[in-house]
């Protein structure tokens, strides 16, 4: 004697996983800095200062008089060069520990001191374009992103000074790429971001519908 019995059918809401969004991973307070409209305000202060570093940098090589002027003389790349190989041979006064830690980058510097000039015009114009961008909100994570660049070459060049802060500064701007030239030329450079229905609750500084 057998018994039909109709099979159970699961329920949907146990047989299904539903995937974690990248929303969910995020903690509040990050997608509110790096997300939120209404931090672009906070990123607006950060991008002014640090574009205007770069850009006042970038403009004293280009109307300095005499060998302060990169653009028309070689002397500038060169003393950088020369005190990044003096800072590799007295290495051992330093305890071990000179200030250019890597051999490769500075046969880097040394083959570009045959084309100082050349070179010396190219930092002019990044760190003027850098700055230019930072300050207009113009592709403010690039901009930002160039001058992270330009600061690890100079630190790994040996010139610390103020890129420990420029490089942080620069980073945090690259994460919030979203909204950090919101009140700028972003605005109308990058594509309105949209959240969906079910991750509204969730976002802040979206409007909601």
């Amino acid at each position: 004697m057998t018994t039909n019995t109709e099979p159970v059918a699961a329920k949907p809401e146990a047989a299904r996983i539903s995937p974690l969004s990248h929303g969910g991973l995020e903690l509040p307070w990050t997608r509110w800095l790096f997300r939120s409209r209404q931090a672009s305000v906070l990123w607006l202060l950060v991008r002014l200062w640090l574009g205007w570093q770069w850009f006042s940098a970038g403009w004293g090589k280009l109307t300095g008089a005499g060998y302060n002027n990169w653009f028309t003389h070689a002397v500038g790349l060169q003393g950088f060069i020369a005190a990044a190989n003096t800072s590799y041979d007295n290495r051992a006064k330093a305890f071990g520990h000179p200030e250019v830690n890597y051999a490769w980058y500075l046969h880097i510097l040394n083959s570009v001191d045959v084309h100082a000039q050349a070179f010396s015009r190219v930092v002019t114009i990044s760190e003027l374009a850098v700055g230019i961008g930072l300050l207009l909100g113009c592709l403010t994570g690039a901009a930002a992103a160039g001058g992270v660049a330009l600061n690890i070459m100079y630190i790994t060049g040996g010139s610390a000074g103020p890129n420990g802060i420029f490089i942080l500064l620069g980073v945090l701007l690259i994460a919030a790429w979203r909204v950090a030239g919101y009140l700028g030329a972003d605005y109308f450079l990058l594509p309105r971001p949209r959240v969906r229905r079910k991750l509204r609750a969730h976002a802040v500084g979206w409007p909601r519908q």
